[in-house]
């Protein structure tokens, strides 16, 4: 048994309704289930219930026994005080408020069909990583769609919680935040974490005082990435610049060390020096990344904004004297494309939430629909299962239901499987 569980049965009454009465034999009728919590507190909120003539307002709390109230503290906590009703699957002993009062508990182990139990039970034991994978054909387009937009919430929250940290940490400064996130990005996954502590030791002003100079700019971002190495004529010019620059602007207490980007099974064309290179070069092309991605309504403006080729020396060369097998011609397509749904989507949304206009979300939401789905192995699976997914829109949806409600098992925060238990 699990809390999720009770949640469910409490949120849809799934139990027997005719001739409900408390612990007590009090009669009890429900009036409103209230809104389910995800944060600290008790689990519904404005919940309404009629416990003989007397109807209340308030909170719901939720536990697999009634004792669980005390093991959980909630006897300590003020805002648990305003619960009105306790709802548990087994009643193994009264609970008292603050003030000495018994609060009503309703036990629903003996009013709940023991087949919506096994069902529940066989669906999170199933040992398919997608555990509904066998009966996913059988499910309602309406519930399809309504998992994949909620999972594609969920996963822009969650996008959306990263830039409110790196907005608290530039004291609400969104060109700066945008510059970092975009760093971020062009790290690719494997060395997002090495751009973005890049970008953060070498504010953006300070790149901006060298815009028309994109041999200073090269200088700055490489000596500070602890890549840069004097081994021909180019290298040795960058060189000097960085040490000029690194006691002007006090950078190398907070230079990296080359042991932090990963180089190991990577394509020469994606070794983080060309990414470095591409980032240099854009830099010197846009005055301001917070005004493109937020006022640019374009997808394809967006896309030639990005579409960026690297200084001369970085389309021959993949690291510092190691030349490229052939001359490379800048950011692909695909490349731009992730760029532009891992940092422009994102920044819409939160921004949107920070701003309360609804329009940069509906643009965010647009430009998603707008890319074609990527293809790996997660998007592949569902096809698989006869999940359409033909849009960015799809495709991130898909990848979020999989990573974060499938192979952890929640499935009763799913409509696919709210669906399969009501069958």
């Amino acid at each position: 048994m699990t809390e999720s569980f009770i949640n469910y049965l409490w949120q849809f009454q799934q139990f027997d309704k005719s001739l409900l009465r408390t612990t007590r034999q009090e009669s009890l009728r429900i009036l409103k289930t209230g809104i389910l919590n995800t944060d600290a507190g008790p689990d519904f909120s404005q919940a309404r219930v009629q416990i003989e003539e007397i109807e209340w307002a308030g909170n719901i709390e939720i536990h697999i026994r009634a004792s669980d109230w005390n093991n959980h503290n909630h006897q300590t906590d003020a805002s648990y005080n305003n619960v009105i009703l306790h709802v548990v699957w087994e009643y193994d002993k009264p609970i008292v408020r603050a003030d000495g009062s018994e609060i009503p508990t309703l036990e629903l182990k003996p009013i709940t069909d023991g087949s919506l139990l096994h069902k529940y039970q066989a669906l999170v034991d199933n040992k398919n990583v997608i555990p509904c994978a066998a009966q996913f054909g059988g499910v309602s387009d309406l519930s399809k769609i309504a998992t994949l937009d909620k999972a594609l919430t969920k996963r822009l929250i969650q996008k959306a919680k990263l830039i409110e940290t790196l907005l608290a940490e530039n004291n609400g400064d969104w060109e700066e935040t945008t510059y970092q996130l975009l760093a971020r990005n062009f790290g690719f996954k494997l060395n997002s974490e090495a751009f973005l502590r890049l970008a953060q030791h070498i504010p953006l002003k300070v790149l901006q005082k060298h815009r028309d100079n994109i041999t200073q700019i090269e200088a700055i971002l490489f000596g500070q990435s602890g890549l840069l190495v004097d081994v021909d004529d180019y290298s040795k010019k960058l060189v000097q610049e960085y040490d000029f620059f690194a006691v002007k602007f006090s950078l190398k207490d907070t230079r990296l060390e080359p042991h932090e980007w990963k180089l190991l099974r990577t394509r020469p064309a994606n070794f983080p020096t060309i990414r470095i290179a591409q980032l240099a070069r854009l830099i010197t092309l846009q005055k301001s990344f917070f005004s493109l991605f937020t006022q640019t309504e374009s997808i394809d403006d967006l896309r030639k904004a990005l579409q960026v080729r690297q200084s001369e020396y970085w389309q021959e060369h993949y690291h510092f004297g190691k030349k490229l097998g052939k001359k490379s011609n800048g950011l692909g397509k695909d490349s731009v494309d992730n760029l532009l749904i891992n940092t422009v989507i994102p920044l819409l949304a939160c921004y949107a939430q920070k701003t309360d206009n609804l329009a940069y979300m509906d643009r965010a939401l647009a430009f998603l629909e707008s890319f074609p789905a990527e293809s790996n192995h997660i998007i592949d699976m569902w096809k698989n299962m006869g999940l359409s997914i033909t849009t960015a829109y799809d495709a991130q949806a898909s990848i979020e239901l999989y990573n974060n409600f499938c192979t952890q098992k929640k499935c009763l925060q799913c409509n696919v499987g709210i669906e399969l238990l009501k069958k």
